[in-house]
């Protein structure tokens, strides 16, 4: 294997990894940043956070767990790869959506309609979910939990909003500090892998044959 330029010529043993022809796989980018963004969003649902801090994590739905998440769905369908381009193609936008109305559209909602369409909006994502979590069953363990995961966690949050409690709320958080700490194992593994040539960060078989 060849060193990398000078920088690999003066770390002496540092090598690269042997190349590869194609596109790299760029799925692990985009689950670093949904979990990454997720993550952010959870500290605050669960209250371990002061909600006053809030607005930090509106840059990272826009820049991060959007627009990386759209790039990289682009990428999987020119790869033909459907069901990854499915799953990044609906979290990347629902995190600029989200972004968006926190930002540009939530003073146009009259208070008293608020709930409902937090929780509608939401719902509609639990509901994609749903069959995108069914499709996971063919992959591996770690993603199917995570993505099941993240049903529950939508649907604790819709109900949460649409009730206006802040217990399902708080509970909906801690679901999504779960997923998001799976999604960084399983990007992390992914991204180990490429660089070590073997798998240390088992996912686990898929659930399904």
């Amino acid at each position: 294997m060849a060193t990398s330029g000078a920088v690999g010529q003066q770390a002496g043993a540092a090598q690269d990894p042997p190349a590869r022809s194609g596109m790299a796989n760029p799925g692990p980018w985009a689950v670093t940043a949904f979990a990454t963004t997720s993550f952010m969003l959870g500290m605050y649902q669960t209250g371990l956070l002061n909600s006053a801090g809030l607005p930090i994590v509106l840059p990272a739905t826009f820049f991060f767990g959007g627009l990386v998440q759209i790039i990289v769905a682009i990428m999987e369908f020119s790869r033909g790869n459907l069901f990854a381009g499915a799953v990044f193609g609906t979290y990347g936008p629902f995190w600029v959506m989200f972004g968006a109305f926190e930002t540009l559209y939530v003073s146009s909602v009259p208070a008293a309609q608020l709930s409902s369409a937090t929780s509608l909006f939401l719902a509609v994502f639990a509901v994609i979910t749903f069959y995108l979590a069914i499709a996971s069953l063919r992959t591996d363990l770690v993603l199917t939990i995570i993505i099941w995961l993240i049903f529950v966690g939508l649907v604790l949050l819709s109900i949460g909003a649409g009730a206006s409690s802040a217990g399902l709320t708080k509970a909906g958080g801690w679901v999504v500090l779960v997923f998001a700490v799976l999604a960084w194992y399983h990007a992390a593994g992914d991204i180990i892998e490429s660089t070590f040539g073997r798998k240390l960060l088992p996912f686990g078989p898929a659930p399904v044959k």
